[in-house]
């Protein structure tokens, strides 16, 4: 009689235990797909020029190593942040692969370089008077 009330509790564990791996694998198979999501934009008056210390200053003056990495090519757009309180957005950029600063639309990246304009994806430079576009670079998503 012992030995017929420890069988059926081992067979109800076990059949409980394949209930739940059979939901879980219907569920991991035949869920609908999670809606791709918008990235949330954050305006918050007054923080655009605070995150200004984050990453660093302009490098205005800085000399000829930030002007021969932006002339090169070595620079690159890490992010963006959008206007707030009346001030213009701010671009994070990567000079030379080894310092990252933080740039106020109409300020001077380094000598001859200016950002003139910050979208949501993309920033305009101007160098020289010539304008050029910088993408965000793609992410690798799953």
């Amino acid at each position: 009689m012992r030995m017929q009330k420890a069988a059926l509790a081992v067979t109800l564990a076990a059949l409980a235990f394949l209930g739940v791996v059979l939901a879980y694998w219907s569920w991991v198979w035949f869920a609908p797909s999670a809606a791709p999501r918008a990235p949330a934009a954050v305006q918050l008056a007054g923080r655009a020029s605070a995150a200004g210390g984050l990453f660093g200053v302009a490098l205005q003056g800085s000399g000829a190593t930030a002007a021969a990495a932006a002339g090169s090519g070595a620079l690159r757009l890490m992010g963006v942040m959008a206007a707030a309180g009346g001030q213009g957005g701010q671009a994070v950029l990567r000079l030379d692969g080894k310092r990252s600063l933080a740039v106020l639309e109409g300020e001077d990246i380094v000598p001859g370089l200016r950002l003139a304009e910050v979208h949501v994806d993309h920033i305009v430079l101007e160098r020289n008077g010539v304008r050029e576009t910088l993408a965000l670079p793609e992410k690798s998503g799953k």
